[in-house]
């Protein structure tokens, strides 16, 4: 297990707290970065860019991301991903990209054998 830190810990017990209450699409990209985190003790770039390729997969459109949590973070409390929020931000948004799920969509970085976007 990942010995990254109380962000991490806070991240998984965020995520068990919420449980099924959370929209599917958070439910999902939390369990893949819960697996990266329960399998790789040390994560490498190279495995932190294909968590960021995964998420970004999965997500697809960021209206799906803009449904869910609105511009003004409304689930960032309850989100699992809001543990890795900095403090002093409330929330997280498109305009606000704090969040891993943000940060993939709006300030995407091709991976290898990923293609960016013309």
């Amino acid at each position: 297990m990942s010995t990254s830190g109380l962000q991490t810990h806070d991240f998984l017990m965020r995520l068990e707290k919420a449980g099924d209450s959370l929209p599917p699409l958070l439910l999902e990209l939390a369990a893949v970065m819960r697996e990266m985190v329960e399998t790789i003790a040390r994560p490498q770039l190279e495995d932190i860019q294909k968590l960021h390729a995964e998420l970004r997969r999965l997500t697809g459109d960021p209206q799906r991301l803009r449904d869910i949590c609105g511009t003004e973070g409304q689930l960032c409390t309850r989100c699992p991903f809001g543990a890795y929020l900095p403090s002093g931000f409330p929330y997280a948004s498109e305009q606000q990209a704090l969040c891993l799920p943000w940060i993939v969509i709006v300030h995407p970085h091709p991976t290898p054998g990923e293609t960016s976007p013309q």
